[in-house]
């Protein structure tokens, strides 16, 4: 007995410290919750409980507006000179902390609110694939496995990629899974991991349909669908586009990944670090993939013999830096399989070049590519695909910013803006005591002056259902684990999460962060 009395002694106190820790950050942020309240009664409140549930890693509350919008978007709505005092009370706050956690709580909140003021860059693999990195360089990786795209651990994004064989010779990416800040995303253009074949996208492991429209995901990110284009958003603003296309022999996936280089200083993997010089972007473990060009046109024998062992070294020892474990993997498999069932590390059995194609191809590719378009680095690409495989010529895609073109009304009471329900039909925006909120009042920006409109709110009319899921109708899908034996059968998912209410001064919200277990 007296053994055990200092143990208990020391985790009240080890409790204590943490509560008390805890209380000061809610304490210190409490200005920050009353200018972004003084903007704006609900949308504020809102946002300063998501900022504090993302400095925690929590599911954000349900929004209580009828915006579709992550933290980071509602952010940007903030005038700027509420932002500015509000990125002053941060970093004050950051620089006097005195304790670890509350200095990780603000780092986090710094990194969010300072977003705003970022300009992103894009990176892209396409095609059979083809890589342009976020500092403009450019190579071409044929090889077939699973492989880290992006990865920021500071900031809770990485995105994989499934590279599988179409023929001997070329491959595409047919598969991609994401952690979006703590929720499990993952698209799948050909083989499913389960017996849901007629359904592309898992989240956190559960089929989900989205037939157009929004998905709000627990942690705050959003899934949007339209035209085969998924669209997913972090809550700290980055997205990925992921374009569904296809070639006579299988369908295959355009991936264009957009990020804030001021937020991310660890980025790493295939698309490169986002650190503004090109000529380092695959720097890794002394293997460099350096930013080398290769002619388009002309059949130089020994210009093509370096391309092609050049591939050969992309293909074998650069990319098997980024090769993912089990224990990294995000995506999900079938019963029995793992990583190992997508790898074959002797992929492909030859190299193809532009030059080893007849002048015309070359020339009529070309001029197919720069009449969608398609110029600069993403050219080569382009020819190569269009020539060898027959794809259409596709675009850098431009990600919209979902906040242009929205005016946003004064909202006299929050509502209930959330995922569908049993139905599938996502419900009217609606307020406090369930009651469908038929108008709100508008504030049109006008050159010469403001006046207030009223806008007609009403249910998406759908013929088909958006979404199906088998958990609760707020935030629907829980984030879960993979099965940890291989297995295809239903996931036990983990508890409902249930929002807290925006008035409330912190949220209590607790949740599974994502987890890629060992076993698939």
């Amino acid at each position: 007995m007296k053994r055990i009395l200092p143990i208990v002694a020391l985790i009240l106190t080890t409790t204590s410290t943490t509560f008390s820790q805890g209380d000061k950050f809610t304490q210190d942020f409490q200005p920050v919750r009353a200018e972004l309240t003084k903007w704006d009664p609900i949308r504020g409140e809102w946002l300063a409980s998501s900022l504090v549930a993302m400095s925690n890693n929590q599911a954000i509350p349900d929004r209580t507006f009828p915006e579709d919008l992550t933290p980071v978007d509602m952010l940007r709505m903030v005038p700027e000179s509420n932002r500015t005092i509000i990125n002053q009370l941060v970093r004050d706050n950051q620089r006097v902390a005195a304790d670890s956690s509350s200095r990780h709580n603000w780092n986090n909140v710094y990194s969010i609110v300072n977003r705003p003021s970022c300009r992103t860059v894009m990176a892209r693999s396409s095609g059979d694939p083809h890589m342009s990195s976020f500092d403009g360089g450019s190579y071409d990786i044929q090889t077939v496995g699973e492989f880290v795209l992006v990865k920021s651990v500071s900031e809770n994004i990485e995105i994989q990629t499934r590279q599988q064989p179409q023929t001997d010779d070329f491959s595409l990416n047919t598969a991609v899974a994401m952690n979006v800040a703590g929720d499990r995303v993952c698209i799948y253009a050909n083989e499913k991991p389960d017996n849901v074949s007629n359904c592309a996208l898992r989240i956190n492991g559960a089929p989900t349909y989205i037939t157009a429209g929004t998905y709000f995901l627990p942690h705050g990110g959003i899934v949007r669908y339209s035209s085969n284009t998924y669209v997913v958003t972090w809550p700290t603003g980055e997205s990925a586009n992921v374009d569904m296309k296809n070639t006579s022999r299988m369908n295959f996936l355009n991936i264009a990944v957009q990020i804030y280089p001021c937020a991310q200083n660890d980025l790493q993997g295939l698309l490169g670090n986002a650190n503004g010089n090109s000529s380092d972007d695959f720097d890794r473990n002394s293997n460099r993939a350096s930013n080398q060009t290769f002619p388009i046109f002309g059949n130089d024998q020994a210009s093509n013999s370096i391309e092609k062992e050049y591939l050969g070294f992309l293909a074998k020892d650069f990319s098997r830096n980024y090769r993912i474990t089990q224990a990294t993997s995000l995506f999900d498999y079938g019963f029995g399989q793992s990583t190992l069932a997508y790898t074959d590390e002797s992929f492909p059995r030859i190299h193809r070049t532009i030059s080893d194609l007849p002048n015309d191809r070359q020339v009529t590719a070309r001029r197919n590519c720069e009449n969608q378009g398609v110029t600069g680095n993403d050219l080569y690409g382009c020819i190569y695909d269009n020539a060898y495989l027959e794809i259409p010529p596709s675009p850098r895609p431009v990600i919209k910013d979902p906040t242009n073109g929205i005016t946003m009304g004064v909202l006299d009471k929050p509502g209930r803006n959330v995922n569908p329900g049993p139905s599938g039909i996502k419900e009217p925006f609606k307020n406090d005591r369930g009651e469908a909120m038929g108008t709100v009042q508008l504030v049109k920006k006008d050159p010469v002056k403001l006046e207030s409109v009223k806008q007609e709110t009403s249910p998406v009319k759908e013929t088909s259902p958006i979404f199906k899921t088998e958990s609760n109708s707020n935030n629907s899908t829980q984030p879960i684990s993979k099965p940890s034996n291989g297995s295809s059968a239903p996931i036990k998912q983990s508890p409902a999460i249930k929002s807290t209410p925006a008035v409330n001064t912190t949220p209590t919200i607790k949740s599974t962060p994502v987890k890629a277990p060992g076993k698939g």
